[in-house]
């Protein structure tokens, strides 16, 4: 009998190493942690590995890195540097967003003959990007500080309240048509529960952060940074609005009131924001991606391979194209658009989390999932090879 505490630790060492691997040939630590995934459900070490024990424990951990990922998502929302860049990053996020769910929706639809709700899935998967990723490409690329990196972080920004609202609406339709609630009565719990969370962004919430950092300790920073987004996420999941959107929204809370409070000071300076970062990354969201690469069958991508690659194909036409669209719009070069587009084509996070809720509940089926998690892997490691190209090229500097 294996202790099932070991699957873990499994998990946890493979991640690690395979991350690291990525890191040295300059990719995503994500797709390290997926390849974990993807070699820990080979059959017989599945088998051997996750039983119904373990398996329950790897889920419930990858179930907290999901609320903690879109806490971090929210935390990364910077609505003032927005203005810095307004015209680009409307138009760029308009276009790479809009782009790809169209022709997702509708590749899915009419050529692949697939549901409506499947299609919509599938699209919005394809729609939204990575900005955590993106942040990593530019900082192997030594990019952060230059104009180029500030407007693909701002352009993320714009990207992730779109996504917000993109997710609101799946979240929504997932709720209506699996939870015995009316639209009325679950309208009723979203405007609660914003009106709530409008309450306690000026009370309790202001209070408790104040006094977590006012204990320098990291184990209090560290417990405080979980029992906010926890608290939020539960007051969310209790009125059927979804722990994910309230993860999102208290991740937009703390950042606002650290950075509007009396001893504001950089962003990357608040040690709540560090500790936030440590919980997320340094364990729980790990183990999602490799709980999301156990779920990924090989024998699916097989199966499924004309519609893998149709997704890669509409992830990288659309999302690049929609932000050359996007950035001519704006009057700039085009070249400078087609940067943008391959800094912010890299998957990974929301498109895997949208296809984690969409095969919960039951909505899409393995092989679907299996497919949507195999071409946000390829384009992920597409993405950051062609965009160190065009930096090498001389791209950065027209």
């Amino acid at each position: 009998m294996v202790n099932p505490l070991l699957p873990i630790v499994i998990a946890l060492v493979t991640a690690y190493v395979f991350s690291e691997i990525m890191r040295l040939i300059k990719l995503p630590r994500v797709i390290g942690q997926l390849t974990a995934g993807f070699i820990l459900g080979i059959p017989f070490l599945k088998e051997y590995l996750f039983t119904p024990e373990a398996s329950s424990i790897l889920s419930f951990f990858a179930n907290i890195g999901i609320i903690l990922l879109f806490a971090f998502i929210g935390l990364e929302i910077n609505l003032k540097d927005f203005k810095t860049h307004a015209k680009e990053s409307l138009f760029i996020a308009l276009f790479n967003t809009s782009i790809p769910l169209i022709l997702g929706f509708l590749t899915s639809f009419y050529f692949f003959n697939l549901p409506v709700l499947v299609s919509l899935i599938i699209g919005i998967a394809l729609s939204v990007s990575a900005q955590a990723i993106s942040l990593d490409i530019l900082e192997e690329a030594k990019l952060v500080k230059t104009k180029l990196a500030r407007l693909i972080i701002t352009t993320g920004t714009v990207s992730d309240v779109f996504q917000f609202f993109l997710i609101s609406i799946l979240l929504f339709i997932f709720g209506v048509s699996f939870a015995e609630k009316n639209w009325i009565s679950l309208l009723a719990g979203i405007i609660f529960f914003l009106l709530l969370m409008t309450a306690l962004r000026y009370t309790l919430i202001p209070f408790a952060l104040h006094m977590f950092e006012h204990d320098k300790s990291k184990p209090t920073l560290f417990m405080g940074a979980l029992i906010i987004v926890l608290v939020i996420a539960l007051l969310a999941e209790s009125l059927q609005v979804s722990a994910l959107l309230g993860a999102l929204l208290a991740g937009m809370i703390v950042r606002r009131i650290l950075l509007t409070g009396k001893n504001k000071k950089p962003w990357e300076e608040h040690e709540i924001a560090n500790a936030i970062h440590l919980i997320s990354f340094g364990m729980f969201v790990p183990l999602f991606f490799v709980w999301v690469g156990l779920q990924t069958s090989l024998f699916y991508v097989q199966e499924y391979a004309l519609l893998i690659l149709a997704l890669v194909l509409i992830s990288l036409i659309g999302t690049i194209g929609g932000s050359i669209v996007g950035v001519l719009a704006a009057g700039r070069k085009w070249k400078e658009g087609l940067l943008v587009g391959w800094g912010v084509v890299p998957k990974g996070d929301t498109e895997l989390v949208i296809a984690t809720l969409a095969l919960t509940a039951g909505v899409i089926s393995q092989g679907i999932f299996s497919a949507i998690v195999f071409s946000a892997f390829l384009v992920t490691i597409i993405g950051p090879i062609i965009f160190n190209l065009l930096i090498k090229k001389g791209y950065a500097r027209t």
